[in-house]
């Protein structure tokens, strides 16, 4: 009997679940969609906008005192000096010698309704309210899937660190539209090849500098996506870097020629000097100039380890603002997936920015990116690391599908994002719900103020503030020993001193009384808040 081989049992492999191919980019994305995101955005900002009845920080002080003054009828000028780096002479000075206007320009325009901070906060409201539309059409575009946009939409909707800020005079909601938009009219100017569309991403990269000096880079990152697509043969044409360079210019040459009028210059200059500063309270410092000699002069081990706290200060922005710690990863994941894939034409000018913004900040604004600088140029991408998140939240509930042939990966995904929107709500309304109203601040100026001759000018830690609730000039204290403060004071006919436990380091033997100053008489103290009198020569 012939024996015949036993034959080989074959096992049933599991066969994985296939990756989702990319869906085609749709053309028209759902319009009562849109309509319903707009009205929950519109109604979460009413929350953020309604709880604060005056500015909240620093930067919304000054543009919202400036927007008063411009549908005043004053012009670009200011009575206020908050820094001296452009060596301001007297008051009123020219305004907007370090920042950009068009925050002001907005507010204006909403105090042109009405002589009231409310006013100035509706364009602000309708900018921030309606920013989720942004993401959900940016979402859409990438995805086609309408889970992944509406994901996208109620993330920006929700707001994050941004919430306490969007709705109130300052560049957070106009650079988050506009930057934006300037990387999606980049991205469509290089993948369909139009010229009106570089046009279009000149115009967006000039109104984005006008917002923020750093908006400049929108425009250096269009120069370098049309050399890199020459470079690679696509002949993108003259005609592209001509139409991207007059839509900048269109925005742009009116401000450049106001300020050879002003200043004699078509930027100022107060701003580059912070790129050699040694630490972040010399911006605040009086009759000094920084040079790349002086910084040099630092040390290099200096210059080093500065460089490295800016890099981790910036990670960790991006980490905690852009991605809310937990929502990083996907974004991550979806960056990198899709960057390689089809969709990597529509995500190019998003990575150039980010990588530009992260060299900028780090490399050379240094300390001011430390203080704000990246908090505040990172939200030009936020509606934009949205759609990524949810993008991200998909290809993880794919990848663990091809684990758990059990689950059903399509109720997952809204699953999944339905609980981390609710997570992003609640650390939103943490986050927040915590930044301080300065009711206390304000109540306080304005006590002093009634106890102060009507034509005293006063020397403080926050001249807008001081500005914006008395109607009185201000000055900042600058970073100075009490001698060269005093030569401040005489310059600009200061005759009284406020200092608060953040004084600068200078003036800490003034605060603590240790060293006191004859010019420098304790007038009252206001439980650690202390006025003195600066007395003539």
């Amino acid at each position: 009997m012939k024996a015949t081989l036993p034959t080989k049992r074959t096992v049933q492999q599991p066969q994985p679940i296939p990756t989702r191919p990319a869906p085609p980019i749709p053309h028209r994305p759902p319009r009562r969609d849109l309509l319903c995101i707009a009205l929950i955005g519109l109604a979460i900002q009413a929350f953020w906008a309604w709880r604060i009845h005056h500015p909240t920080y620093f930067d919304a002080y000054y543009y919202t005192n400036n927007a008063q003054r411009l549908a005043h009828g004053y012009g670009f000028t200011e009575m206020i000096i908050w820094q001296y780096l452009d060596h301001p002479t007297a008051l009123p000075t020219p305004s907007f010698t370090y920042w950009m206007p068009l925050p002001s320009l907005i507010a204006a325009a909403g105090y042109a309704l009405s002589d009231n901070f409310r006013a100035a906060q509706l364009p602000f409201w309708l900018l921030a309210g309606l920013l989720p539309c942004l993401s959900f059409l940016i979402s859409y575009t990438l995805s086609g899937e309408r889970w992944q946009a509406w994901t996208a939409a109620l993330f920006t909707a929700v707001g994050g660190y941004y919430a306490a800020y969007l709705s109130q005079p300052t560049t957070f909601a106009p650079i988050a539209w506009l930057g934006a938009l300037g990387l999606w009219a980049l991205a469509v100017a290089a993948r369909q090849r139009q010229a009106r569309y570089w046009l279009l991403a000149g115009i967006f990269a000039g109104l984005a500098h006008l917002t923020r000096a750093d908006g400049l880079l929108f425009l250096l990152v269009g120069l370098a996506l049309w050399a890199w697509d020459a470079i690679r043969g696509r002949r993108p044409g003259w005609r592209a870097v001509l139409l991207l360079l007059a839509g900048y210019l269109l925005i742009m040459t009116p401000w450049f020629w106001r300020n050879l009028i002003v200043l004699g210059r078509p930027l100022p200059t107060a701003g580059t000097q912070t790129i050699f500063l040694t630490t972040y309270d010399d911006l605040f410092a009086y009759n000094r100039t920084f040079t790349l000699q002086t910084y040099l002069d630092w040390g290099w081990a200096n210059i080093l380890r500065s460089k490295l706290a800016a890099l981790w200060l910036a990670v960790q922005t991006f980490i905690a603002v852009l991605g809310l710690i937990f929502l990083s990863p996907f974004i991550v994941w979806a960056w990198l997936r899709w960057g390689r894939g089809d969709r990597g034409v529509w995500l190019r000018p998003l990575t150039w920015y980010a990588l530009g913004l992260l060299s900028l900040m780090v490399l050379v604004f240094t300390f001011p990116s430390g203080r704000g600088s990246v908090l505040h140029a990172s939200a030009a991408i936020w509606p934009w690391m949205t759609p990524l998140a949810a993008g991200g939240i998909g290809l993880a509930v794919d990848w663990a599908a091809q684990r758990l042939p059990h689950w059903q990966p399509q109720r997952a995904r809204r699953m999944f994002a339905g609980m981390f929107v609710i997570i992003a709500a609640i650390l939103s309304f943490i986050t927040s719900g915590g930044h301080p109203l300065r009711q206390q601040e304000a109540a306080l100026v304005q006590q002093i103020s009634q106890s102060l001759p009507p034509d005293a000018i006063v020397m403080l830690p926050d001249s807008p503030l001081y500005y914006y609730h008395t109607g009185r000039p201000a000055i900042n204290v600058p970073n100075e020993p009490p001698g060269i403060l005093l030569q401040a004071a005489d310059q600009f006919h200061a005759t009284y001193l406020i200092l608060d436990q953040g004084h600068p380091a200078p003036l800490a033997g003034i605060y603590e009384g240790t060293t006191p100053h004859p010019r420098i008489r304790l007038i009252h103290d206001y439980d650690g808040t202390r006025l003195y009198q600066l007395l003539q020569k």
